[in-house]
């Protein structure tokens, strides 16, 4: 019995010995690298780069196009390493802990956009799809002409950041799509037409509505005015409805202005956003609201000014919207726009 104790008392010094002499010069420090190196990863010894990290980009005045999209190529690639990849182990499940893993899950399988909610589309239209919008591209004028998304209230709410976000080109629009450098020093926001805001559910949803496809030239007093105004009303419907379905546009008309180093990007001198509530199993309930608003700084304004019809709309832009809904439906709906319908409590 005293020879055990004997025992443990010497292996309790010998271990203290070792972990206070294994970070000072001499054979055991040596002896503590060689056995740590035999565990340590080739992952652990790498330092990672931040796959959101780009030039800012008055810094690439001098890149050609080319470049910039071979840049964006290069920076697609390597967001598959993800901000949770570089996180720690206990950063990680403190995330599964809160519930992001799950809220992620949900998110990333319940996004898909319904076809009743897509405007008609001709054969020629060059339509672009991402995981959580559609859009049609127009090379003509370098912006999108509709951008469709759905929105439910659990995709408003989560972890995302848009602080690390770059714009980026569109590697799907086949003759490239405008690059961020044609709006630097222009005067204009790169403005959303879906918003970033609208996807705080998932980093990944969120990354890709910088994609350049998705951004079209405003005023900077409008977008971050009465847009944003907008945009932040629509997700607070979103939560109260659960599930609303989105399209947002320019008006493009001929002589428009044009912006861009790269590109001639046209600044449309109005914007849209259409809003639509509609429940297969209950078309009765179905109703819709659109805003047609001045490309301009509106301070002051309320929206509910700018509440137009669809059919307002659609005879300004030459689209039709919602054409796969049964036509009763759609005609009924598209004549109306009640914004106290939408205010009032449901």
């Amino acid at each position: 019995m005293k020879s055990n104790r004997i025992i443990l008392i010497l292996i309790f010094f010998a271990v203290g010995y070792f972990l206070y002499y294994k970070d000072k010069p001499g054979p055991i420090s040596k002896l503590w690298e060689t056995v740590s190196g035999v565990f340590k990863t080739k992952d652990s010894d790498t330092k990672k780069d931040n796959p959101y990290k780009a030039p800012e980009p008055d810094n690439e005045a001098t890149a050609t196009k080319d470049d910039n999209e071979s840049t964006a190529s290069n920076k697609k690639k390597t967001e598959g390493s993800t901000k949770e990849e570089e996180g720690s182990l206990f950063d990680k499940f403190k995330e599964k802990v809160l519930g992001k893993d799950e809220q992620e899950e949900t998110a990333l399988g319940d996004h898909e956009i319904a076809d009743f909610a897509l405007p008609a589309i001709n054969k020629t239209d060059e339509i672009i799809k991402h995981k959580n919008y559609t859009l049609r591209y127009e090379e003509k004028y370098e912006v999108p002409s509709w951008v469709v998304h759905k929105l439910r209230g659990e995709f408003t709410k989560g972890y995302a950041n848009r602080g690390d976000n770059q714009f980026i080109p569109d590697k799907k629009v086949e003759g490239n799509s405008a690059l961020s450098t044609d709006y630097s020093n222009s005067g204009y926001d790169r403005g959303h037409m879906v918003p970033a805001g609208d996807f705080k559910c998932c980093q990944d949803l969120m990354n890709e509505t910088f994609f350049m496809s998705n951004i079209c030239p405003q005023v900077p007093d409008f977008n971050r005015g009465i847009w944003e105004n907008i945009e932040s009303r629509i997700r607070g419907w979103a939560v109260r409805d659960e599930e609303l379905y989105v399209v947002t546009g320019p008006v493009l008309t001929k002589g428009m202005k044009t912006i861009g180093k790269y590109n001639e990007v046209a600044v449309p001198k109005s914007y849209y956003k259409i809003v639509l509530y509609y429940q297969a199993n209950n078309p009765k309930k179905a109703r819709v609201i659109a805003f047609l608003l001045p490309n301009e700084g509106l301070f002051g304004k309320r929206m509910n000014n700018y509440v137009v019809s669809v059919d307002e709309v659609e005879r300004i832009t030459g689209l039709d919207f919602f054409a796969k809904l049964p036509d009763t439906i759609e005609n009924k709906l598209e004549a109306e726009s009640d914004w106290e319908a939408w205010t009032r409590v449901q």
